[in-house]
């Protein structure tokens, strides 16, 4: 039973708990790394009915347009935020998650910077290269009050 209680408290974060919504009562995410599994984070997020992908994050800008016009605006969905630099998109205030889908060797650094800029993180795997970075990225998410996953 106390197995079950536990389940049914985390599930409570993402499915009935208002603390994780922005002013609209969505779920404001940015995709960080939108080549590859980037693309099907954003359309899987876009596919979700109290999501917006406000936010795309990504160091070749070559790729944004198409993206856009595909995953998101050709589908009816807002035109999200573009970004080629990973620190200017955590300074946004308005971004209540990130979705880091860059290549693996990035993975940790990114999840660290936006658990530290109090971001909510959800992260590909491998989401860290060795256990120390697994370990400072649970200390982070403990210390900054945030779900990694």
């Amino acid at each position: 039973m106390k197995y079950s209680a536990s389940a049914a408290a985390g599930l409570s974060l993402w499915g009935t708990s208002g603390s994780w919504a922005g002013a609209n009562d969505r779920v404001r995410v940015a995709v960080i790394g939108i080549n590859g599994m980037g693309r099907a984070h954003i359309a899987s997020y876009g596919d979700l009915s109290n999501v917006e992908v406000a936010a795309i994050c990504d160091v070749d800008e070559n790729l944004f347009e198409d993206r856009i016009k595909k995953l998101c605006t050709d589908k009816g969905k807002p035109r999200p935020k573009t970004y080629t630099d990973i620190r200017e998109l955590l300074e946004d205030k308005s971004i209540d998650a990130v979705s880091i889908a860059t290549p693996n060797h990035w993975h940790t650094l990114a999840a660290i910077w936006a658990i530290q800029a109090g971001k909510h993180v959800s992260v590909e795997k491998p989401c860290c290269q060795n256990f120390f970075e697994g370990q400072k990225l649970v200390e982070a998410s403990k210390k900054y009050n945030v779900c990694a996953k």
